[in-house]
């Protein structure tokens, strides 16, 4: 059974720390505007029933601006470790990359973070 949806938990935490004008969503709005952060499990093992380690993908977009972008990137980046604190049943929380990759189909700068975020499964 599991005790704690990661990415739910990893949305939450987003969308308390963004900000004015940031959203954190699990699929991309219809509507994305601007400036936007989506969330996906890229994958990671699930352990004995007791742990999921999950490898999370934290994307951030904004259409006009690569600094803008990267800023909030970093800011998030320099804060996963929050997590651990946001959460009980996050165990661990750790930034693997940071990596600039824009989305040229949408035309949007882009960067992606690259996070471990360890939750239990059961208590």
């Amino acid at each position: 059974m599991t005790k704690v949806d990661v990415e739910a938990v990893v949305i939450a935490w987003l969308n308390s720390i963004l900000g004015s004008g940031w959203s954190a969503y699990g699929d991309k709005p219809e509507t994305p505007g601007t400036q936007y952060v989506l969330v996906d499990r890229t994958g990671g093992p699930r352990e004995s029933m007791v742990l999921d380690k999950a490898e999370i993908l934290i994307e951030v977009y904004h259409q006009t601006s690569r600094a803008t972008a990267k800023t909030k990137a970093l800011d998030i980046a320099d804060r996963v470790v929050a997590l651990e604190a946001y959460n009980a049943d996050i165990t661990h929380a750790a930034v693997n990359s940071v990596v600039n990759l824009d989305d040229t189909l949408a035309q949007y700068h882009r960067y992606q973070i690259y996070v471990d975020v360890w939750g239990a499964r059961n208590s």
